[in-house]
């Protein structure tokens, strides 16, 4: 079966990356891992870039690597997205959906 990786990069609303993080790593991040065709994933802080002082550049909070499994990656990310805002997998309003990127990929497993 083939296995893909879904990568999200997102951004908590300025004042609110704590409450941004904790609601990710404690709930989102769990939340995702239990749907059907998610195998894995690596939730990755992306604090370093506050080091920098980029005056246009997005200031991402976090990256997640989903590892997912099945003919249709597709099909997963969408049931994901559908899922995300429900009753059984609620947002946070410190979260900036509006500057989430996401995007899937093919693992190529080494033999």
């Amino acid at each position: 079966m083939a296995r893909f990786t879904y990568a999200v990069l997102s951004r908590a609303v300025p004042g609110r990356e704590e409450e941004f993080v904790a609601w990710y790593r404690d709930r989102h991040f769990r939340d995702v891992l239990k749907m059907p065709g998610v195998v894995g994933g690596k939730l990755v802080s992306l604090e370093f870039q506050r080091v920098y002082e980029f005056d246009d550049a997005p200031q991402w909070t976090l990256l997640t690597l989903y590892e997912l499994e099945g003919d249709d990656p597709e099909a997963v990310i969408d049931s994901i997205k559908a899922a995300s805002g429900s009753d059984q997998m609620p947002m946070s309003g410190a979260l900036t959906k509006a500057g989430m990127i996401q995007a899937a990929g093919q693992v190529i497993a080494a033999s």
